[in-house]
């Protein structure tokens, strides 16, 4: 591992798996098994870049639809009545004690293994990377995404605009469409945005990649391409 910087990575849409406690949230199996449960992809090359790396790991253990990890407590959608226009059956008319059960027992231990990691990360390093790992359908609302590997940051942080410069083109020049903050912005509500607020612009860097689901047959050209950038930054 790096002298200079440290490595987090998470990876909060990792599987579609409901707790047996919830059955199936009134869903039927199409719908858990595409992505409005999860991110497709994301897991492998989340797991393969923490394994390269041997950095701390956090991958989500159910489907987004329980808890969204990549959404604020605060977030209406944090538990959603509706994801990707397909109402959540289990989630319509939550009382309040029952949506903040849900947070407190698929939620909190996330988010705090995470902030807990990127503080020990930082005892250790002058600066952390925290890499969040995501997949996107190819299109959506009508709409064909054009991007094959998305870089979300806020470019009002040097240091993640910094990242950002840098691998766009090494994404490029390995044979991947690459742009900054697409197809969602960066800035947004999510679980590194969270942590922007509570860590130091100079130390702390929250970069989400995002990857286009028509690349589910070349995972492992996206994990070297990853693995890649990453490995630069850390030398």
């Amino acid at each position: 591992m790096s002298k200079t910087w440290g490595l987090v990575v998470t990876c909060e849409h990792a599987r579609r798996d409901v707790p047996e406690a919830l059955g199936d949230l009134g869903l039927d199996a199409e719908a858990l098994e595409s992505h409005v449960a999860w991110d497709p992809g994301a897991l492998h090359v989340a797991t393969a870049v923490a394994d390269r790396f041997g950095a701390a790991r956090f991958l989500g253990e159910y489907t987004r639809l329980v808890a969204d990890l990549n959404r604020g407590p605060t977030n209406p959608d944090v538990v959603p009545e509706v994801a990707f226009g397909v109402p959540v059956p289990a989630n319509r008319g939550l009382s309040a004690a029952a949506r903040a059960d849900r947070l407190e027992r698929y939620h909190r231990p996330y988010w705090d293994g995470v902030r807990a990691a990127v503080a020990t990360s930082l005892e250790a390093h002058p600066r952390v990377l925290h890499l969040s790992v995501h997949s996107f359908t190819p299109e959506y609302a009508g709409r064909v995404r054009t991007v094959d590997l998305g870089v979300m940051f806020d470019p009002a942080r040097p240091l993640e605009q910094a990242i950002a410069d840098a691998w766009i083109p090494a994404f490029g020049a390995a044979g991947f469409v690459s742009r900054e903050n697409e197809p969602y912005d960066g800035r947004e509500d999510a679980l590194v945005t969270a942590l922007r607020r509570e860590r130091s612009i100079e130390r702390y860097a929250g970069i989400e990649v995002e990857i286009n689901q028509r690349l589910l047959d070349r995972l492992d050209e996206v994990a070297a391409a990853l693995e890649d950038v990453v490995g630069a930054l850390l030398a």
